[in-house]
C-alpha cells in the first residue's frame, strides 16, 4: 500500500480571463503568490505528505509544456485526458494507474492554503480514517458566510458533536451551488460545510463507488486498470458521460464522511477572490505592479504586471491586463468574467 495524490489540472480557467486562456489556464498562472503559479504551490504542498514519485497528474495534452516547465516531475507521473469529461472521469483514469489498495488523495490544482501545517495535519487524519474503512472522505470548509459559488456538505444536527472518530462526520447530503436564500438558511443552521472538492479513499473503493453508481464509466475503464496501461485511452474517453465525482458518485453514495476544516482555504474562483486575498494598503487598494497609481480611490485592484495603470475618483473597480487585452469590471460582479471570455 502506498499513499498516493492526484492532482486534477484539466480546468479551463476562464473566470480568469483576460489573465487566464485555453492555452495557459488559471492553474498554471501566479494567481495567489508572486513566486509561484497555483499548481506549483499544490505540488509544493502535498510534498509535506506524499513524496514526489507518488504524485501524479491528471490534465490535457495542450498543456503539457506547462506542467513539465513548471513541475519537476517525471513523464510517467502525468496522464493526459483524451478530451474533457469532468472530474469523474479524470478521477477514473488517475487512479486506473494505482492498486486497490493505494489510498488516493484527490486535489484540484489551483486552490488556496494559507495554513499549510493544518492542512497537511487534516489531510492526515483522513488518509488514517479511509485506510481502515470503505470510506469515501472530504474535506468540509467551515463556512464564513453565504456563498452561492460553492456546493455544501450537510450533516446531521446531532452529529457534530456525536462522532465514532474524533473530526469525522458522515455526511448526510451533498448540495448543489444554492442560491443566497437558501445559503444563508445553510450557514445559519451550522451542520452544512463548502465543498473543498478533495477526496481521500482506498483505490478499491472508489471502483466499488464507480461499479455501483456509474457503471458505464467502471466498464469503460476495467480493462484498462487492471494492466495498468492508459495507451488505449483514446478509444475509451468519447463514449463516456461528462459527470463531475460530486454529481455521479457523492451525492449518491452512503459511505461519505466529511472532516470540518479550518485552514484558510479558498477555490479561488473569481478576481472578486482573488482581491479578498491579496495584501491591501490604507486605502483598501491592491496592485500586483508598482507602476500602479490609486488617487480619491478605495477598494480597488490593478492586476497588470509592469504595466502602468492609473485609477482616478473610482471606488470598487478591478482593472486586469494582460497584453492587448483590459478588462475593468466592477467588484462583486466578476462571475460575470466566464461569460465575457466566450465572447473573445
Amino acid at each position: 500500500m502506498h499513499i498516493k495524490a492526484l492532482i486534477l489540472a484539466g480546468g479551463s480557467g476562464t473566470r480568469f480571463w483576460p489573465k487566464s486562456t485555453q492555452e495557459k489556464p488559471k492553474q498554471f498562472l501566479k494567481i495567489t503568490s508572486n513566486e509561484l503559479t497555483m499548481i506549483q504551490e499544490t505540488f509544493q504542498r502535498i510534498q509535506k505528505l506524499v513524496p514526489k514519485e507518488n504524485i501524479f497528474i491528471v490534465t490535457n495534452k495542450n498543456h503539457s509544456h506547462h506542467i513539465f516547465e513548471q513541475l519537476s516531475i517525471s513523464k510517467d507521473n502525468v496522464i493526459f485526458e483524451a478530451m474533457a469529461k469532468n472530474t469523474a472521469a479524470a478521477i477514473a483514469l488517475g487512479i486506473s494507474k494505482f492498486k486497490n489498495d493505494d489510498l488516493a488523495i484527490v486535489l484540484p490544482s489551483d486552490h488556496y492554503i494559507q495554513d499549510v501545517d493544518e492542512y497537511v495535519k487534516t489531510l492526515k487524519v483522513a488518509a488514517d480514517f479511509a485506510l481502515k474503512n470503505e470510506a469515501i472522505v472530504t474535506l468540509g470548509i467551515k463556512p464564513k458566510s453565504a456563498e452561492t459559488g460553492y456546493g455544501y456538505i450537510e450533516v446531521k444536527k446531532n452529529s457534530l458533536s456525536k462522532s465514532d472518530t474524533p473530526g469525522v462526520i458522515r455526511v448526510k447530503r451533498f448540495h448543489e451551488k444554492p442560491n443566497l436564500e437558501t445559503a444563508y438558511s445553510y450557514v445559519e443552521s451550522g451542520n452544512f460545510f463548502w465543498n473543498s472538492g478533495m477526496f481521500i479513499f482506498k483505490v478499491s473503493t472508489m471502483w466499488n463507488a464507480f461499479k455501483k453508481y456509474m457503471p458505464d464509466l467502471y466498464k469503460a475503464f476495467e480493462k484498462l486498470r487492471k494492466i495498468h496501461d492508459l495507451k488505449d485511452i483514446s478509444n475509451v474517453y468519447p463514449s463516456l458521460d461528462s459527470i463531475s465525482i460530486d454529481y455521479g458518485v457523492m451525492e449518491k453514495a452512503d459511505n461519505i464522511f466529511v472532516i470540518p476544516s479550518d485552514f484558510g482555504w479558498s477555490d479561488v474562483g473569481s478576481w472578486d477572490a482573488v482581491f479578498e486575498l491579496s495584501q491591501k494598503d490604507e486605502n483598501g487598494n491592491y496592485s500586483s505592479s508598482k507602476r500602479a497609481l490609486f488617487r480619491d480611490s478605495k477598494n480597488c485592484a490593478v492586476f497588470a504586471d509592469n504595466k502602468t495603470v492609473a485609477i482616478a475618483h473610482l471606488d470598487d473597480i478591478i482593472v486586469v491586463v494582460n497584453d492587448e487585452k483590459i478588462l475593468v469590471i466592477k467588484r462583486g460582479t466578476t462571475q460575470d468574467v466566464k461569460k465575457i471570455s466566450e465572447e473573445f
